[in-house]
């Protein structure tokens, strides 16, 4: 009698051996965890970041939309618009020139009626708007065009309140959101002025002065260190070339 031998592996149809199919499960199972791992990293973001990223990101493409329509507003005009130094979202003017002047740059809130957007960020605050006052004087007979070559009044982007390196200092008009703190901003709702930063930096994007901050945001420190302002800016040489381009500038 021959007997069979019946302990050794059983093969499979496709000519695996049910341990090698074991095998192959574990290899798919290991590969598939990964892949889950590797989800889960991103979408463990916490929710209020990924709210907080796209709160800066559209506030960044509403910036953009401004400084567009403030080199409309002087394309149309001849000159930039002043701020709104009240509360009612138009310019102040005073005999063809911006009512408040603190060192040839004048600052407010942004003139969201005569440029037609800008009420508010995200946050609820107004914008903050420095201009080079001697852009937004009013044309005259003898002067057809508010915009001169001198440089004596242009705003300077500074990486630091001290100033002591320069992102720009050609700027003709500079655009600030207060960002999600809204410090030292004033509010679109009830027109109050929240209260003031404990970081110079951004202490120095609601003084009068032609220094505006412009740096890598930063939160979750010490308060003198915070900054989450979004600044945006225009260098009087792009208005310039903008109005030769449209015929305004010889």
């Amino acid at each position: 009698m021959i007997l069979m031998r019946t302990g050794g592996p059983k093969m499979r149809g496709n000519g695996m051996t049910a341990g090698a199919e074991r095998g192959f499960s574990l290899i798919e199972i290991a590969v598939v965890m990964f892949i889950i791992v590797l989800l889960l990293g991103s979408i463990l973001i916490p929710l209020s970041t990924q709210i907080e990223q796209r709160q800066i990101s559209d506030t960044q493409k509403s910036l953009e939309e401004i400084r567009e329509a403030l080199i409309g507003f002087a394309l149309a005009n001849g000159y930039l618009p002043c701020p709104d130094t009240g509360s009612n979202g138009s310019e102040n003017i005073t005999s063809g020139a911006c009512t408040t002047i603190s060192g040839s740059v004048a600052v407010g809130r942004l003139p969201y009626n005569n440029i037609g957007l800008g009420n508010g960020d995200l946050w609820g605050n107004r914008y903050t708007y420095v201009v080079n006052e001697a852009f937004a004087r009013r044309p005259s007979p003898t002067l057809p065009l508010a915009f001169s070559l001198s440089t004596a009044s242009d705003i300077r982007i500074c990486a630091t309140q001290a100033c002591t390196q320069t992102l720009s200092t050609t700027a003709v008009f500079a655009i600030i959101s207060h960002g999600k703190n809204g410090a030292g901003a004033v509010s679109y709702a009830t027109n109050s002025t929240n209260p003031a930063s404990g970081s110079a930096d951004e202490q120095e994007n609601y003084d009068t002065d032609r220094d505006i901050v412009s740096r890598a945001q930063f939160t979750g420190g010490a308060a003198a260190s915070e900054f989450d302002d979004i600044v945006i800016w225009l260098s009087r040489y792009t208005l310039l070339n903008r109005m030769v381009a449209a015929g305004k500038l010889p």
